[in-house]
């Protein structure tokens, strides 16, 4: 018997021992990729804390290079991921758009006498005011997919430019010419 299989606890044995397939570990990538918004690696993670196993980035690869019909899975749950995305970034913006509440922990000291102090961990109820800029964000993404802000132009025929000669001044040179010399005057 070999040293690392002595010193294997009962509970690690178990675990060792137990014996995922592919699709199981598949099957539980794709549904942790919905849940990540579409991110590989902590849908590996997701996976593997799930299941108790690693389900490696390595791994992920090789079946979407060799399994079509995973590959598909996988874009479909990427399609579902980046919705939930946009759902929740969407209603961000609009939350901070209307100013918001939000929950905070704050530490605080409390004197329980003249020389101890107790610290404590409190919430605290904040407010954030509206935001110009996620209002900014969040009409130019509606508007656009209205139909609003957005210009077609199109051009048909030749267009012509003129030679243009753009002379920049050095305010130097006008100083020095001024004073008769050929150096600038520092006073």
């Amino acid at each position: 018997m070999s040293k690392d299989k002595k010193n294997i606890s009962p509970q690690r044995k178990s675990k060792a021992t137990e014996h995922y397939t592919t699709p199981d570990k598949q099957k539980a990538f794709v549904e942790a990729l919905v849940h990540t918004g579409g991110n590989r690696q902590l849908a590996c993670e997701r996976a593997s804390q799930q299941l108790g196993v690693k389900v490696s980035r390595s791994s992920v690869y090789h079946w979407l290079k060799n399994n079509q019909s995973f590959a598909k899975k996988v874009a479909e749950a990427n399609q579902i991921g980046d919705a939930i995305t946009v759902d929740l970034a969407q209603s961000t913006l609009v939350q901070r758009t209307q100013g918001m509440y939000y929950k905070e922990q704050v530490v605080v000291k409390l004197k329980v006498d003249k020389y101890k102090e107790r610290v404590e961990v409190k919430e605290v109820k904040k407010y954030l005011p509206p935001d110009y800029h996620a209002a900014k964000i969040l009409l130019s993404a509606k508007a656009q997919h209205l139909g609003y802000g957005t210009q077609k132009v199109e051009h048909s025929g030749e267009i012509t430019t003129k030679n243009i000669q753009v002379t920049i001044a050095n305010p130097y040179e006008a100083e020095a010419n001024e004073n008769g010399e050929g150096e600038i005057d520092d006073q």
